[in-house]
């Protein structure tokens, strides 16, 4: 069966929801997502990626599908995105890949080692059991094909906002790495980037430990959401600055993460 937008229901509908603001808070034009895009673009560039090639690509816990639609613009991959959020698929622009409601635990027999490439994006800080989880994720990737992670950083940075946002734990490249030491995964390249975010980070778990009686919806519109278009572009502004003048900064708000799987 299949919805509005060719969502294609391989999985049981599971009763999720994320926050009904974040629907609408995730554009684009958000600095920290045109941030995120332009660190994954110097990484693969870095890396000699195949950007110009047909790849099949699975972004799993896509959201409403922002990340699927930058790559798909950017490059000639075909981009499968797939959530257990039924709510955000419905947001989700229809591309050249599919839209999927699909549980990876599952793990579809036509979908094993069918990607060239998974994306995992901001999804890894959410899952208590990560080793079942991984494993599902790879048994998705072809024999050669690439994994590619971005998780927020530094523990220290841990807030309420994580708590709201439905974050375990955030990460540094050294413990992003161990999560698959026991697995078939090569690691290629860990960096961080946003380092002009983590001053802003740090004042926001200054502000939200002092402050009181917020809802969930208010703690993440007021830790998301810039205060002004003029703001949102000034961050930006600075973000590509700082990937002008350090391709890997020593410290960020995020880590991403390119690994091989093995035979």
């Amino acid at each position: 069966m299949s919805g509005e937008n060719s969502i294609e229901f391989l999985s049981p509908l599971q009763p999720y929801a994320f926050m009904e603001s974040w629907y609408d808070l995730s554009d684009a034009s958000h600095f920290w997502f045109q941030g995120r895009l332009a660190a994954l673009q110097q990484q693969l560039k870095d890396l000699h990626f195949p950007t110009q090639k047909n790849l099949k690509v699975l972004d799993v816990g896509c959201g409403t599908g922002v990340l699927r639609a930058q790559l798909e613009a950017m490059t000639a991959w075909e981009v499968d995105a797939t959530d257990l959020d039924y709510n955000a698929l419905q947001h989700a622009k229809p591309g050249r890949g599919r839209i999927l409601y699909y549980d990876i635990l599952e793990t579809k027999a036509d979908l094993h080692e069918h990607y060239d490439v998974v994306m995992l994006f901001d999804v890894l800080e959410h899952i208590d059991a990560t080793q079942p989880f991984i494993a599902a994720l790879l048994q998705h990737i072809k024999p050669g094909g690439h994994l590619i992670v971005n998780v927020p950083a530094l523990q220290w940075l841990y807030s309420r906002y994580d708590q709201v946002q439905g974050h375990v734990r955030r990460y540094n490249p050294t413990t992003l790495a161990q999560e698959f030491q026991a697995f078939p995964l090569q690691i290629k390249d860990t960096r961080y980037w946003g380092l002009v975010n983590v001053p802003l980070i740090w004042a926001r778990k200054l502000w939200l430990a002092m402050a009181r009686g917020q809802s969930n919806e208010e703690i993440f519109q007021q830790g998301f959401k810039p205060p002004s278009p003029s703001v949102n572009e000034a961050l930006l502004r600075l973000m590509r600055l700082e990937l002008s003048l350090m391709k890997r900064p020593f410290l960020g708000s995020s880590v991403l993460l390119v690994g091989e799987k093995t035979a």
